[in-house]
């Protein structure tokens, strides 16, 4: 695997990159967006691992001009846990996040995650529900006409929740499959994803939210 690493604290980028290179993954780092935009356009990468605080801008500003011209998996650093904050990073584009100070097992297993959904989306299949058409080769959704970008984590979820055929899918599961790795009672990441999944989705057009929690379970789609 290779990984940019666009975070303008050196020590950190310098410690955070030999771990990394300990476990086979190859790691570049940039400091700085611009630095970091040359580097995406002129090498691939598997995973871009994104700080928010920056210090030309933000990671947020920076996560559209990557979205212009590639579709890698991004994943935030952030020390914020605010979930309005982190809603805004995975409506401009991220893949997933995750909060500092965090366990560098739990940085990687994200990261695979995130370059396995990555590497077979091409392979789904168009999924049809009502109003609602999922297109996950292309990491979009099609609601009552309307174009809706999606993260490889939303096109997962919707598709086990138009999979279960108005059954719920139990939260375990949801984690399991989609971000996988085991759910914990400190992990909201599940609640984040399905937050902005409602946003963009809209409401169903007969049944308030489109995507409905049982309580203490899971979630289900309204058909």
């Amino acid at each position: 695997m290779k990984v940019l690493l666009v975070d303008d604290d050196e020590e950190f980028s310098l410690g955070l990159s030999r771990l990394l290179k300990k476990l086979d993954i190859d790691t570049v780092c940039s400091h700085r967006t611009s630095n970091a935009e040359e580097q995406l356009k002129q090498s691939d990468f598997d995973v871009v691992l994104l700080d928010v605080m920056l210090p030309e801008g933000n990671g947020f500003a920076f996560l559209p001009t990557i979205r212009r011209f590639s579709d890698v998996p991004v994943i935030m650093l952030t020390a914020l846990d605010e979930e309005e904050e982190l809603v805004l990073g995975l409506d401009l584009g991220a893949d997933d996040y995750v909060t500092k100070p965090f366990s560098v097992k739990e940085l990687i297993a994200r990261m695979r995650a995130a370059h396995r959904r990555h590497s077979v989306r091409g392979n789904q299949v168009e999924l049809i529900v009502g109003d609602l058409e999922l297109l996950p080769s292309s990491l979009s959704a099609r609601v009552q006409n309307r174009d809706v970008e999606l993260t490889s984590i939303e096109v997962g979820l919707l598709q086990l929740l138009v999979k279960a055929r108005g059954r719920y899918v139990h939260r375990d599961v949801l984690y399991k499959r989609v971000l996988q790795r085991e759910g914990t009672p400190e992990d909201r990441s599940l609640d984040v994803h399905i937050s902005n999944l409602r946003r963009k989705l809209g409401p169903h057009p007969s049944k308030g939210n489109r995507i409905k929690a049982v309580r203490g379970l899971g979630y289900t789609l309204a058909r």
